[in-house]
């Protein structure tokens, strides 16, 4: 420990204002400790904290299911907030996936789209005068992708949407409608559907190992949602008073089903996964991996900014025209703020462009 009258900020002070009045200067041992032991950095955390929450967090999901549709590419958004924090909640259906006559490549609209939100956030961040922390992340961060209970095992229309997508978003495999089976045919369904998806070698979202500073209940949680895979739910939009407790539930004859139950269904697993354990790590993994790649594929460079906009057939004209004029005026103030910055620099130079002769003078 440096001792207070070899201490370098007391030299300092000592040496821009002398040192015959030492009293006025010195410091004693106490706060020199305490100058050494805290610098301020650890307040680090609470300043990126108040700077997301002031931003905000944005997250699509999508959500690949059958039904007796023409293919189509739907997006919804809604601002959620919770507590103070702000969430732009994107959700992405494909109503008609898989219900055409030839099938074969019905995965390649949702894979489309996918690279679509990916070049046009590449586009968008490496644009001259677009700053970084205004372009809208609306790449997909995961896939729910729904099963039918009436199948037994993987189809071949599932083999081929898992295979070439498993490396452009986080898929996480669904069993809809788990209340029309029994629970131990919906056992041997989901060990039949994890040996197909093993043995095809298709990658799902992997969840994070287990720190080994984890808690016992995080732990635990996490052992759940492991083993819940594929989720098996029950949905219901209907509340219900059931032994004097509201309850979101489907109702049948013989009696009443919480959705939420864990015995019953994985509904409540599935929230949890994706609202309140695991929305960071998809992101993270969008970001770190599915768009990484595609953005090393892209770095020869293959579009303009115009051409997203041009060739998106899921962004409406309007905002087209709204998003190019905000990058345009964007533009416009970064060449004011150079030209501002040269004028300061430079008081007494004026530079003019001879358009005759093709010169440029300067006057003093």
């Amino acid at each position: 420990m440096t001792s207070s009258s070899t201490h370098p900020f007391l030299t300092l002070l000592k040496k821009n204002y002398g040192g015959e009045d030492e009293n006025i200067y010195s410091l004693n041992q106490r706060n020199i400790n305490a100058f050494q032991d805290v610098i301020g950095f650890s307040t680090l955390p609470d300043q990126i904290h108040k700077k997301t929450l002031k931003r905000g967090f944005e997250f699509t999901i999508m959500v690949v299911v059958h039904i007796h549709r023409t293919v189509e590419i739907e997006t919804r958004t809604v601002e959620l907030e919770e507590k103070g924090v702000k969430l732009r909640l994107t959700v992405v259906d494909t109503p008609g996936f898989g219900d055409g006559l030839n099938s074969t490549d019905c995965w390649k609209p949702i894979s489309e789209f996918i690279d679509q939100q990916f070049l046009k956030y590449f586009q968008a961040e490496t644009s001259f005068g677009v700053e970084r922390k205004y372009v809208q992340d609306q790449r997909v961060h995961c896939c729910l992708y729904f099963i039918p209970p009436s199948i037994r095992g993987l189809r071949p229309i599932d083999r081929d949407f898992l295979f070439h997508l498993q490396h452009k978003v986080n898929i996480i495999p669904v069993i809809a409608k788990a209340d029309t089976l029994l629970k131990s045919e919906l056992t041997v369904l989901k060990k039949q559907l994890l040996n197909d998806i093993e043995h095809h070698s298709i990658q799902l979202y992997d969840f994070p190992e287990n720190g080994a500073n984890q808690v016992e209940e995080s732990q635990q949680l996490d052992r759940a949602l492991r083993e819940s895979i594929p989720f098996a739910i029950i949905g219901s939009n209907v509340i219900v008073e059931s032994n004097g407790h509201k309850i979101r539930a489907r109702t049948y004859p013989w009696g009443v089903i919480d959705v939420e139950d864990t015995k019953y269904s994985d509904l409540s697993h599935l929230r949890e996964m994706l609202c309140k354990t695991h929305l960071q790590d998809l992101k993270d993994i969008t970001s770190d991996i599915h768009y990484e790649n595609y953005r090393a594929q892209q770095m020869v460079g293959k579009k303009t900014i115009n051409h997203i906009y041009e060739d998106d057939p899921y962004e409406h004209d309007e905002s087209k025209q709204k998003l190019l004029q905000q990058k345009d005026e964007q533009i416009r103030e970064m060449k004011k703020l150079l030209f501002d910055m040269h004028q300061k620099m430079n008081p007494y130079h004026t530079i003019s462009n001879n358009s005759e002769s093709g010169e440029r003078s300067i006057k003093i």
